[in-house]
C-alpha cells in the first residue's frame, strides 16, 4: 500500500479576513466564491445561484419546480391560472416562461397587454405611477402596480418581504437601503466598527460599539478635555492626587501617574498599605463586594483599590446567576425574539430597531438603553433621517444646537475642513463631516 498524499489547497487571491471555511470542504474559499462555475445539477429551465456556502438551483421566471431542489422546472400556464395581465379585447396565449396577449379581431395593440382604438397609455396621457402598468379601457384607462409594488396604481410603493429593519428604506422590490452603521439584506445587522477594524482609537481611549454607531471612550484614568475628538485624542490624564480621586491611606503619599496613580510610603516609615474606599478604611489584602453592586468585587493592594466584575465560571456550583445570566441554561430562562420566530438563551444580546436587547433570565426581549460610561442620558427621539437615539453630551449628535458654519474642523491629515456638506472620507468606509467644530464620523454600509 502506498500512502495517499494530501493535495494542497489552492492559493486564494483574497485577504485572510475574506476567507471562509465550509463544513463539507477541506480547503477555504474566498467570500463571494462562484460555486456555480464548479458545475451544477440545474437542468430544465433552472438557473444556478451561487450563495454564501454553496450553489443552489432556482427556477427561471415563469416556471415552477418539479422537485424540492428546483433542478427541474415546468412552465407556469399564466393563462389557465389567471396569472396574466391581458385586458379586454385580447386573448391570452401561453408561451414557455411567459404569455402573450393577442388582440381580438378589429382591435389594434396599444401595449403588451391591451388592444383598443384609443391609446392614452401609449401617448403618456395617463396618471399611472412610473412603477405601474397602464391599461387602456374604452373611454379611458386604468393603472395597476407592477409585481413587487403595492398601491392604487397612481401611487405605487416598493414592497420588501419582512420589512427593512433599523431605519432601512425599501427602494425597490426586496431591496433595502440601510442607515449608516447597519448592513444585511434587511439591514438587520449592526456593523461592529470596533471589531471590523474601521476605527483606530488613541492609546488613551478604547472603541465602544453601539447600535448603528461607535465612539472612542476615554480609558480609566483619563477624561475628555471637552474637544470630543472622534479618535480619543482629546483624552487627558486625570490627576487623581490633585482632585482627591484616590484611595491612598493617610500614612502614604499619592503620586500621579499617566492614566493612574501610586500610593508611596515615605522613606523611614512602616506604612500599612491600607486603602480608603467610600470613606471607609479597607486593609491591605482585604477583598469585599460592593454594597450597591453585588456583581463587582474590590480588593485593596498597597493603598490601591481595584474593582472588577465577578468572573463567571459556569462550572462553579456556588455561582450567583444574577451576575452571570449566561450560565442559566434553563428553558424557562430563554427569551423569544420580538418577531416570535427565534429564541435566545439567557445572557444573549441582539440589536432590534436601533436598540440593544438582552435576554435576562427569561425576561423576553428586555430592551436595554445603551449608554457610554458616565450614565449619559438619551434623547427621547432620534434626529431626522436617523432611527437611533443619541447621547445628549455627544456634540456630534446634539440636536438642540444649530450648526455653526463659521467653525472648521481639522481632519487626520491636518487639513481644515468647512462645516458645509458633504464632508470627507476618513478611515476606510468612514464618512466624516464637521459640526460645531467637531469631526463627526460614521461607517458607510454602501462601501462595505
Amino acid at each position: 500500500m502506498h500512502p495517499v498524499e494530501d493535495s494542497p489547497c489552492p492559493e486564494l487571491n483574497c485577504p485572510e479576513s475574506e476567507q471562509i471555511a465550509l463544513p463539507d470542504r477541506c480547503c477555504k474559499v474566498c467570500r463571494g466564491h462562484d460555486f456555480c462555475a464548479e458545475g451544477n445539477a440545474c437542468v430544465e429551465h433552472s438557473d444556478c445561484v451561487s450563495r454564501e456556502a454553496g450553489a443552489s438551483c432556482s427556477c427561471k421566471d415563469g416556471f415552477r419546480p418539479l422537485r424540492d431542489d428546483s433542478a427541474y422546472c415546468q412552465d407556469v400556464d399564466e393563462c389557465a391560472e389567471g396569472k396574466h395581465y391581458c385586458r379586454e379585447n385580447t386573448v391570452c396565449v401561453n408561451t414557455p416562461g411567459s404569455f402573450l396577449c393577442v388582440c381580438r379581431g378589429g382591435y389594434i395593440r396599444i401595449d403588451d397587454y391591451s388592444c383598443t382604438e384609443r391609446d392614452e397609455c401609449a401617448t403618456g396621457q395617463h396618471s399611472c405611477d412610473r412603477n405601474a402598468l397602464c391599461f387602456n379601457t374604452v373611454g379611458g384607462h386604468s393603472c395597476s402596480c407592477k409585481p413587487g409594488y403595492s398601491g392604487n396604481g397612481t401611487r405605487c410603493k416598493a414592497s420588501c418581504e419582512g420589512a427593512c429593519h433599523n431605519g432601512g428604506t425599501c427602494v425597490s422590490p426586496d431591496t433595502c437601503v440601510c442607515q449608516q452603521g447597519f448592513t444585511g439584506d434587511r439591514c438587520e445587522n449592526d456593523i461592529d466598527e470596533c471589531a471590523a477594524g474601521f476605527v483606530e482609537c488613541d492609546s488613551r481611549a478604547t472603541c465602544v460599539n453601539l447600535p448603528g454607531w461607535y465612539h472612542c471612550e476615554c480609558r480609566d484614568g483619563y477624561h475628555d478635555n471637552g474637544l470630543f475628538s472622534p479618535n480619543g485624542e482629546s483624552c487627558e490624564d486625570i490627576d487623581e492626587c490633585g482632585t482627591g480621586r484616590n484611595s491612598c491611606a493617610n500614612d502614604t503619599v499619592c503620586f500621579n501617574l499617566d492614566g493612574g496613580y501610586d500610593c508611596r510610603c515615605p522613606h523611614g516609615r512602616n506604612c500599612t498599605g491600607d486603602c480608603v474606599h467610600d470613606n471607609k478604611v479597607k486593609h491591605h489584602g482585604q477583598i469585599w463586594v460592593l454594597e450597591n453592586d453585588r456583581c463587582s468585587v474590590c480588593s485593596c493592594q498597597s493603598g490601591l483599590v481595584m474593582c472588577r466584575r465577578m468572573v463567571c465560571d459556569c462550572e462553579n456550583p456556588t455561582l450567583d446567576q444574577f451576575c452571570c445570566p449566561e450560565c442559566d441554561t434553563r428553558l424557562s430562562s430563554q427569551c423569544l425574539h420580538q418577531n416570535g420566530l427565534r429564541a435566545y438563551a439567557s445572557g444573549d444580546a441582539w440589536v432590534e430597531n436601533c436598540q440593544q436587547c438582552q435576554c435576562l433570565r427569561g425576561e423576553g426581549g428586555l430592551l436595554a438603553a445603551v449608554l457610554p460610561a458616565g450614565g449619559l442620558r438619551l434623547h427621547r427621539g432620534a434626529r431626522g433621517g436617523e432611527c437611533c437615539p443619541r447621547c445628549v453630551a455627544d456634540p456630534c449628535q446634539a440636536d438642540a444646537a444649530r450648526d455653526d458654519v463659521a467653525r472648521t474642523c481639522v481632519d487626520g491629515r491636518g487639513v481644515a475642513r468647512p462645516a458645509a456638506p458633504p464632508g470627507w472620507s476618513g478611515a476606510r468606509c468612514t464618512l466624516c463631516r464637521c459640526k460645531n467644530g467637531h469631526a463627526c464620523c460614521s461607517v458607510d454600509p454602501v462601501c462595505l
